[in-house]
């Protein structure tokens, strides 16, 4: 079967033939129908920094969508022809993490103090995931979705479903006000997201190198775009809120200094929650934290019960996900895809095998 390895430490991926998975014992067969790039796929493209806990080779691929062709376990039998999304996390279900549904973070029982990617963390890091024809999965992985869900949507759940994490760990209330900073996939998703809450204010801020993605924000539910490198972007967000800050910031870039932005988006309060993941140590001034009473909080991966959350959101029709999908490419053009993402063109890349 054809899929998109990861070969090599280096640049780039490759297309090739691999043998069919075999199955293990209660790991079901799923025909893959849609997998989208994720932005921890196009680090891995780009190279391995700050990845070198993954696995090479490994087959790519952690958000996808598709259909149950064939059970190892004759009990799993009623999963045939289901069409299905996978959860990457692979947990142990015993450590404390675990047993307070926090899979996300679960580390098999070692290494608890470290801030490291979760040992749980597997199909398409350190299994092979579902840039393939074919992926063996735990059963247990494997989370109905409905027939009347485009599979381009379900393809890309679980990069929804970071959105909707950060949401479960934020206190958002109808008529509050909320930043977004940065308009990269996982931030506009949010923003697709955030589209039902009824918000007095929904911002997002970006560069003017970004103006396809902000105007995109606009169609998913922003109600203001900053321009962060044409005003500072503290000073936008106290004009657009007649100086009262923000009641929530989502910080979805990763650059270091929007974190200090975020602290000083918040009105007295207020929470900062942390999406992307910044490459630079930040010193956050502490004293207008304390002073100001900010919640600041990490979000991180997803769960299955944020799964079945965004599964559910996603099926309402209320959202309008699938306005992120900007490529559909055969599995053959994965490289493509991949340089898609890199130049920013777009925002989700969905691959199907079966194009």
């Amino acid at each position: 079967m054809k899929a998109v390895v990861k070969t090599t430490r280096g640049h780039g991926v490759e297309v090739i033939e691999v043998e069919a998975p075999k199955l293990k014992d209660d790991e079901v067969l799923v025909q893959v129908e849609a997998a989208s790039i994720c932005g921890s796929d196009l680090h891995m493209y780009e190279g391995m920094h700050a990845y070198e806990w993954v696995a090479t080779p490994v087959i790519l691929g952690h958000e996808f969508a598709g259909k149950v062709v064939k059970v190892n376990n004759p009990a799993h039998a009623h999963l045939i022809n289901s069409r299905v999304m996978i959860n990457p996390y692979v947990p142990c279900g015993e450590c404390k993490n675990c047993q307070r549904g926090r899979t996300n973070l679960c580390d098999h029982g070692q290494g608890a103090m470290d801030k490291v990617p979760a040992k749980s963390l597997q199909y398409g890091f350190r299994q092979n995931g579902g840039m393939a024809e074919y992926a063996a999965i735990h059963y247990q992985n494997v989370l109905p979705i409905p027939d009347s869900m485009p599979i381009e949507v379900a393809g890309m759940l679980e990069a929804l479903g970071i959105g909707v994490r950060a949401l479960e760990r934020s206190e958002i209330q109808p008529g509050d006000t909320a930043v977004v900073i940065g308009p990269g996939p996982i931030g506009l998703s949010l923003i697709a997201s955030l589209s039902n809450y009824r918000l007095k204010k929904l911002i997002v801020t970006g560069l003017s190198a970004d103006e396809e993605r902000l105007q995109l924000a606009k169609e998913l539910g922003a109600t203001d775009i900053v321009y962060a490198d044409q005003i500072p972007d503290v000073e936008a967000v106290s004009k657009l809120t007649n100086g009262e800050g923000a009641d929530h910031v989502f910080e979805t870039s990763g650059f270091h200094q929007s974190l200090v932005s975020g602290v000083r988006m918040c009105t007295k309060g207020g929470e900062l929650l942390l999406v992307g993941i910044s490459a630079k140590e930040t010193v956050l001034p502490s004293h207008e934290i304390v002073r100001g009473e900010i919640t600041v909080k990490g979000v991180y991966g997803v769960t299955e019960q944020t799964l079945r959350q965004t599964i559910s959101m996603a099926a309402s029709g209320k959202f309008p996900y699938q306005k992120l999908i900007s490529h559909v490419l055969p599995l053959e053009k994965a490289v493509e895809g991949f340089e898609a993402g890199v130049q920013k063109q777009g925002v989700k890349v969905i691959l199907k095998p079966l194009c």
